[in-house]
């Protein structure tokens, strides 16, 4: 089929079941489930508080004389997400929409033939008209037009060529670091008498925690734009939807039990941690958020180790230690590297069509 005769749109359903099964048959493999386990998460994922008015969507590639086939040539899940947004000129963030793109999938017997380059590429179109305007080949545009996309990429830079137009460029790799705790090589230090005491929380104390925490999002960009004003910072809000997507991945781990806790916090304060239980190249504990001193760091991180170890984790694991705690992270066991594989990338379309990648930073990007 030529590149030329395709166009992008929302999948139908019967497509969306379609695109559905390839994912299972490639991602629930990789994760060790079989192709029906895996199908059943997704009425599960439809029910949350994430895919709420149709937030959650497939998009396939296809034909431009046969859009309703289940034939087609690739396909992907996208979130739609408040994300708050401060500009150089601004002492206040603005806030609108952007998106997440996961599950990239084109079927074996289409690849390498310039399908995913084509399939991405029109995907600016989509969810961003007001830029990259495409009637044709775009007919029907995100409900919500987006101020940025990203996603995680495991093919290096391949995204950055998936580009809207000529002479432009597409997703651009953010540096992100990772730090690890081996079980084994946790090291709490002693915690003074006057500290207060660590709860543990449910999964609706988590929901209720970060939706609290949210109003204190605008400060923290406020905070990092007095130390680099000459940036563009975007975070993703409210934080607890994204989460609770982590939390219904992690539930559907084999040995997670529905009893587990899902943060800590320490009474009377705003310091708290979040996290989810993953397999991912082990069976690890992955902290989601954290708004904490470092002094009551490791009282938290202590709090995580006793859920890793009852659910017999291998490891901690946290992205992009925010700069106050890498000190107390790295006196704890904690050990820094650069991650080579998933690594955040995103498109920006905000209202300064001139702003470049290199001056937006994409803000409180934990997980």
């Amino acid at each position: 089929m030529s590149l030329e005769h395709l166009i992008i749109k929302p999948a139908s359903e019967a497509q969306t079941h379609e695109a559905q099964l390839r994912n299972a048959a490639y991602w629930g493999v990789k994760a060790g489930a079989s192709v029906e386990d895996y199908l059943k998460l997704n009425p599960i994922l439809q029910q949350g508080v994430f895919a709420h008015n149709g937030r959650l969507k497939y998009w396939v590639l296809v034909p431009q004389d046969e859009p309703d086939t289940t034939n087609f040539y690739a396909s992907c899940q996208v979130m739609a997400r408040e994300v708050l947004t401060l500009h150089p000129t601004q002492n206040v963030p603005k806030s609108g929409f952007g998106h997440a793109i996961s599950f990239v999938i084109v079927p074996p017997e289409h690849r390498g033939k310039g399908y995913a380059n084509r399939f991405m590429s029109l995907l600016h179109s989509a969810l961003a008209p007001h830029r990259y305007p495409n009637s044709i080949k775009a007919p029907t545009p995100a409900d919500h037009s987006s101020t940025v996309s990203i996603l995680y990429s495991a093919v290096g830079d391949y995204y950055a060529r998936c580009a809207p137009s000529v002479g432009e460029s597409g997703w651009s790799r953010q540096s992100s670091f990772v730090t690890t705790w081996p079980l084994s090589g946790v090291k709490i230090p002693p915690t003074k008498d006057f500290f207060p005491p660590i709860e543990l929380l449910s999964e609706s104390e988590v929901a209720t925690i970060l939706d609290s925490d949210d109003s204190h999002i605008p400060t923290d960009l406020s905070r990092l734009q007095k130390k680099n004003p000459t940036k563009t910072y975007f975070a993703f809000v409210p934080t607890a939807p994204l989460n609770a997507y982590s939390l219904t991945m992690s539930k559907l781990v084999p040995g997670v039990l529905s009893n587990t806790s899902w943060g800590a916090r320490a009474s009377g304060s705003r310091d708290f941690m979040t996290w989810v239980l993953f397999d991912d190249a082990g069976f690890k504990l992955i902290i989601t958020r954290i708004r904490a001193s470092a002094s009551a760091f490791p009282a938290l991180l202590g709090a995580a180790l006793q859920v890793a170890q009852g659910a017999q984790c291998e490891g901690i694991e946290i992205w992009n230690v925010p700069e106050h705690l890498k000190e107390i992270a790295q006196v704890t066991g904690g050990v820094t590297t650069e991650r080579e594989d998933c690594v955040p990338a995103f498109k920006w379309y905000g209202q300064e069509p001139k702003t470049a990648g290199a001056d937006v930073v994409w803000a409180i990007n934990e997980r």
